[in-house]
């Protein structure tokens, strides 16, 4: 491993993708350091929910985490090249070890404001420690990390909810100390990582479509409004415990689908997002009380389920297109957290209002808002991610390339024009080998298969493909192909 970063010329590209990890490795350095990490935030966030005297406490303590997280996760795109380094490698794990240790101390002093500050700090450092190591896991074994802190989550929420204040801190804190020891052995394991990738070369190869933008924007803000659950007359013990199930039962569930049709699973979550929160939440006035916690618990295992598949997602592009996780975790990161602040300040002002004006329409206000807020975005997602996606042949006949290739210029020529066509236009190194499958008369569902990848992500490059070479279709792809002109000397 190196300890400094490259020039951009001198980085090798190493298939990320190409390493696999054994189910052992996966238990261990995963599930216990990576999953407990992240498990053992949220835990922390919503123990200081529930110590919050009032809702709109509550609105004002998850706003300002998802801004803290917002800003530190900024920190780390700017500064990517420089945590990359030697020095800004133990930066972030002396963080990471004084954030948890911190919060579990904090915990322990039944100091939970504090304590979910440092386990902001925590989280951050935890995705940066472990991208790499997200990055070079097989695809089953990520969705199995991510499906597993879910459910890991769900089943301590059970836990600790039926313990005393005292024991459930103090357990949680232990917890926080024992993912510390566990990362701090993983930092000490030699794992087969791809060397280094600069910001400047993440930056040229990342994918510039506002749609990637709006779906983060949308499933955030979407997070924010399970918020609304702590403006109902319940407990607020009962509410996290409701909540804590939802959250696990969504990871359940996520391991469960892997027996259905991914795309098709994958493509209506992300289509239906605006719809389920209309039809989760816009019924709160006219359903009893006891029914909107039950609406709220679905609306909450929807989002989830949304999530995972967005980190998922993430993880995968890092892996795809051999990019920085430093680099994509904060540029996507700081994004995601952004909206979440946004909407918990939504729900903030509609608790706000309750004090005013008859809380039930001061409720339904922020939900509407919401809601209204969602459909806008949601047209967003579905008309701006794949705006050529009709034209997106998914049973091309293999004949047809065969047929271009046989009938045009000699097959030298043929692929002289298409190295001519990568450079003069850029295309990043995965790129050029999704234009070659391309070109082979290949379809998306090939290229899903070939690099593991879900069908959202093969289309976005093919679609990133046609954008900078200004064409629409298969039949455009291998005329602008032919028609390159290649200089005498070539």
């Amino acid at each position: 491993m190196k300890d400094e970063i490259v020039d951009e010329h001198e980085i090798k590209e190493k298939p990320i993708g190409a390493v696999e990890a054994d189910f052992e490795t996966v238990l261990v350095d995963g599930i216990l350091g990576f999953g407990l990490s992240v498990g053992n935030v949220v835990l922390v966030l919503i123990m200081a929910l529930v110590h919050a005297s009032s809702a709109i406490e509550s609105n004002i303590v998850a706003m300002c985490v998802a801004v803290l997280t917002c800003l530190l996760l900024f920190i780390g795109l700017k500064f990517t090249d420089a945590f990359q380094r030697a020095v800004g490698r133990k930066i972030i794990l002396v963080s990471y070890m004084v954030s948890f240790l911190g919060a579990a101390a904090c915990l322990i002093l039944r100091l939970p404001y504090l304590s979910v500050v440092l386990a902001s700090l925590g989280t951050v450092a935890a995705f940066f420690l472990y991208g790499r190591y997200l990055a070079s896991l097989a695809r089953n074994a990520l969705m199995f990390v991510v499906d597993s802190i879910f459910i890991y989550v769900g089943i301590m929420v059970f836990v600790i909810s039926q313990a005393e204040s005292l024991l459930s801190s103090a357990l949680l804190g232990t917890l926080c100390v024992v993912s510390t020891i566990v990362s701090a052995a993983f930092t000490k394991k030699d794992h087969p990582y791809a060397d280094f990738v600069s910001a400047e070369d993440s930056k040229r190869r990342s994918i510039k479509l506002k749609g990637n933008n709006h779906t983060l924007l949308l499933i955030g803000f979407m997070l924010s409004a399970v918020l609304i659950a702590f403006s109902l007359d319940f407990p607020k013990e009962i509410i996290t415990l409701a909540i804590g199930i939802s959250i696990g039962a969504a990871g359940l569930l996520s391991l469960l689908t892997r027996q259905l049709d991914e795309r098709v699973y994958k493509e209506w979550l992300k289509k239906s997002m605006a719809f389920s929160a209309a039809l989760l939440l816009l019924p709160f006035p006219v359903v009893p009380e006891a029914a909107c916690l039950g609406l709220i618990c679905l609306y909450t295992c929807f989002v989830c389920l949304n999530i995972i598949v967005l980190v998922n997602a993430v993880v995968e592009t890092t892996r795809f297109d051999m990019i920085s996780p430093i680099w994509l975790f904060g540029k996507h990161g700081a994004t995601y957290f952004g909206r979440i602040s946004i909407g918990a300040a939504v729900c903030t002002l509609g608790a706000l209002a309750g004090s005013y004006v008859d809380p039930q329409i001061a409720l339904y206000g922020s939900i509407v808002v919401i809601v209204a807020f969602c459909s806008w975005m949601q047209i967003s997602v579905n008309y701006q991610i794949y705006p050529f996606e009709p034209v997106i042949e998914e049973n091309e006949d293999e004949e047809t390339s065969v047929q271009i290739e046989q009938e045009g210029k000699r097959k030298l020529v043929w692929q002289r024009k298409i190295e001519t066509a990568c450079d003069r236009y850029k295309l990043s190194p995965r790129e050029r080998e999704v234009l070659r499958i391309l070109l082979k008369g290949r379809d998306a569902k090939y290229i899903m298969d070939q690099f593991y990848i879900s069908q959202s992500t093969a289309k976005t490059h093919i679609y990133n493909i046609y954008r900078k070479f200004g064409i629409h279709s298969r039949q455009d792809l291998y005329d602008f192909i032919e028609d390159i002109e290649l200089a005498e000397d070539e």
